[in-house]
């Protein structure tokens, strides 16, 4: 566990490290080239993330705020052109490979390192992770810085590793709270230290630096109700639906999708027949940090549900665990296979998405990859044609759930247009554009109203002195329940008539003009 580069060997180091650093940021450009060749439009949750950014705070609904930080400081240089928005996920995997290779050979050499930073940048998960805006190749990245700064604790003692540690720690937490399960494979290594030689209060400085680094996220916590921690638990909901065999496959189908076949065979093979494999301390320390999340997320999908991406935090670790077994075992060739198999995975998804279709003979919903993502600029430019269709009295809009809400306001963003998300009266938000965005700013004015249904609620509805039969947008080129949306055109939103210029805002705030 305390390999590190003889003089002889410190030439191929640098080799190596190069490698690894020139494979990482040529990955992390081609990204970025694919993703303004492909020019692809943003999911509803990279549009939310979007708005995250314009207004920037210590915490949002649903996450903490290192990606809304993350895209405000991509789109400062870039614009906000979808690429923009995504680009500092091809940052953070251009710079994670490098903490892997770090990592990885200083428990088990140059060679095991080289080969992991290169598994690690080509994961299949990995390659489909970079090209969207989310906040896990921001909390992976301070996964791996930890995970190499903690190495290096228990190895040389120092404090100043500690302290990086705990720095990584609190990054990690600032982009996704489930940084925190590093806490827990790393109390019990820790405690499984020599008698005497247990670094107990190192690892209590790099809980408190991460607490520090947190801590402005904590007091937005609590300023707001704890929401994004209710959100959290809202999330998990253990027990509700106990026995779910089905989601245990599909979690566990997830994770073979993100480590590739070839590693998961060889993973569950390792865990069948492990051949005295784990009697190794660097084995047994990436054993901890990965195979327990594994099992606590599957208990957890049994439970209620797990989305396949909960468990990303254990692929650092599980990678090297693959690679540095399968070196051990001498199994050369399927290691190759693997490697070239993700590689072309990876190609493979990067000319589709610069393309920007599959050439299928027809698309229709069972055939787009592509239809989370499409037709939402079709849906803005029906929604604006109705909201100017008297320039002089432009019309507010008013949404009736998230995706829309969150769309529309990226869309619009130039527009000036009013956007509000409607709730119904008492009832506590349901995502942050109902928590900031106050929807009585809409009172007086006549509005789009934008709906999955053909009819409102009867309490929304009664919020009109008059309102208009619904007109059907369908987004995309095929039939689809959930591409088809209805635009009606209230009067008089709440009351009293407002005048034209008070029904206005800056969208990327959410304020008015």
């Amino acid at each position: 566990m305390n390999f590190a580069p003889a003089p002889a060997a410190a030439i191929e180091d640098r080799a190596a490290l190069r490698l690894v650093v020139s494979l990482a940021l040529g990955l992390a450009v081609l990204r970025l080239v694919v993703l303004w060749i492909g020019a692809m439009p943003l999911y509803l949750d990279e549009a939310q993330y979007w708005f995250w950014g314009q207004d920037l705070a210590f915490g949002y609904f649903s996450k903490p705020p290192l990606i809304g930080w993350a895209i405000a400081g991509t789109t400062a240089l870039c614009g906000d052109s979808a690429a923009c928005v995504k680009a500092a996920s091809p940052i953070a995997y251009g710079i994670a490979p490098i903490f892997v290779y770090l990592f990885a050979r200083n428990l088990f050499g140059v060679r095991v390192g080289l080969l992991s930073g290169i598994a690690f940048a080509t994961l299949p998960g990995i390659a489909f992770s970079g090209f969207i805006i989310s906040t896990d190749p921001l909390v992976l990245t301070a996964w791996v810085g930890a995970l190499w700064a903690f190495e290096r604790a228990l190895a040389l003692r120092g404090a100043k590793w500690w302290m990086l540690t705990g720095l990584f720690l609190g990054i990690g937490m600032l982009a996704k709270y489930a940084m925190a399960y590093f806490l827990v494979p790393a109390a019990i290594l820790v405690a499984l230290q020599p008698r005497g030689r247990r670094p107990v209060g190192g690892f209590l400085l790099a809980v408190a630096i991460g607490l520090v680094v947190l801590s402005p996220n904590l007091v937005w916590n609590a300023l707001t109700g704890f929401e994004t921690f209710k959100h959290t638990a809202a999330n998990a909901s253990v027990g509700q639906h106990v026995g779910n065999i089905a989601g245990v496959i599909d979690f566990l189908g997830d994770q073979v999708a993100i480590l590739g076949p070839i590693f998961a065979i060889a993973l569950l093979a390792l865990l069948v027949r492990p051949r005295g494999l784990f009697r190794d301390p660097g084995i047994r320390l990436l054993a901890w940090f990965s195979l327990p999340i594994l099992g606590l997320l599957i208990a957890q999908a049994f439970l209620s549900r797990a989305h396949g991406n909960w468990a990303a935090v254990a692929f650092p670790a599980l990678c090297v665990l693959i690679v540095a077994a399968l070196v051990r075992l001498d199994y050369p060739r399927l290691l190759r296979a693997a490697l070239w198999f993700h590689a072309g995975a990876f190609a493979v998804l990067a000319i589709a998405l610069a393309v920007g279709h599959v050439p299928f003979l027809g698309l229709t919903r069972q055939t787009d990859p592509f239809r989370w993502i499409r037709g939402w600029d079709v849906l803005a430019k029906e929604v604006e044609a109705l909201r100017l269709a008297d320039p002089d009295h432009p019309l507010a809009v008013i949404t009736t759930e998230r995706g829309a809400t969150a769309e529309l306001i990226y869309h619009l963003r130039d527009s000036g247009a009013l956007i509000r998300r409607w709730s119904p009266e008492g009832t506590p938000p349901e995502d942050h554009f109902a928590m900031v965005l106050d929807l009585a700013d809409a009172k007086g004015c006549d509005a789009v109203i934008v709906s999955r249904r053909n009819s409102l609620p009867p309490d929304l509805a009664a919020a009109f002195t008059a309102l208009g039969p619904p007109a059907e947008v369908t987004m995309r080129p095929y039939a689809d329940p959930k591409g088809t949306y209805y635009l009606f055109v209230g009067r008089g939103f709440g009351g009293t008539p407002e005048s034209a210029g008070s029904c206005r805002s800056i969208t990327r705030t959410g304020r008015r003009l």
